[in-house]
């Protein structure tokens, strides 16, 4: 029911952290795995990494900034390995400021990479699914999607927009056999949370208020995406899939 043999995986931001252990995660099911990130050095240490594992993946740099960069990434990818089956867009950027001192600057850099960067590779890679009548699109967002947030407000607009997306994609490419989900995590052990893994005071409230008591690891979000990415999810679509522990169900206690 995992099996992900003949499948090919697109994943961005796959040189570290939850993008990388998706990869892995997909590549260890049996997926042909295309590693991206602006990370060149980083995507093909990964690549490397994931051969010497006995898994079929191959490295593709792009910056999702760059239109330009996108669309190589989406043609070079059919050329080399004839399809993409299966996209996770994960890639994030927080701006940790208040709501005033956000300006128009900001907003544009973390709408453009946290929402627009996975629209418009959706786009891309979208017609070729519709022809098959088949395909995956699995977002990654986050748990500030789903309540305010002090401080990373604009990161939390921008990732409610693309669990947005994922229900859009869901209801209008669903008859096309495609199904669409986010993932939204809530603290997990990755470099990206290091500086509020690092803050004692914040630490202990949070884990207070999360009912397993800890911050989840890459490798279970990772799991998630497997589930989705799978014959075993192939009922669920248009979901945001939180984990996170139980922080946003908690009621402190």
């Amino acid at each position: 029911m995992f099996d992900l043999s003949d499948k090919v995986a697109l994943v961005t931001g796959a040189s570290r952290g939850i993008g990388k252990a998706i990869a892995e995660a997909l590549g260890k099911n049996g997926a042909t795995v295309i590693v991206s990130s602006k990370d060149v050095e980083g995507c093909r240490n990964v690549v490397e990494e994931f051969t010497k594992k006995g898994m079929s993946a191959y490295s593709i740099p792009c910056d999702i900034t760059q239109k330009n960069d996108i669309d190589e990434l989406v043609k070079v990818s059919i050329s080399n390995y004839g399809k993409i089956d299966i996209l996770v867009s994960c890639v994030g950027l927080a701006t940790v400021e208040s709501f005033l001192e956000i300006d128009s600057d900001k907003f544009k850099e973390s709408i453009e990479i946290n929402l627009q960067s996975a629209i418009y590779l959706t786009k891309q890679i979208l017609p070729g699914m519709v022809k098959r009548k088949d395909g995956v699109i699995i977002y990654i967002g986050s748990i500030a999607a789903v309540r305010g947030n002090k401080n990373i407000g604009l990161y939390g607009i921008a990732k409610a927009g693309l669990v947005q997306l994922a229900k859009n994609i869901a209801v209008e490419y669903g008859p096309d056999n495609i199904r669409a989900n986010a993932i939204s995590p809530g603290l997990i052990d990755t470099s990206f949370s290091e500086s509020l893994l690092n803050e004692k005071e914040f630490m202990k409230m949070r884990l207070q208020n999360t009912p397993l008591r800890r911050v989840g690891t890459p490798d279970e979000v990772a799991g998630v995406a497997v589930l989705l990415a799978s014959k075993c999810g192939s009922f669920i679509t248009g979901q945001n899939i939180i984990v996170d522990g139980g922080t946003t169900i908690s009621d402190g206690n």
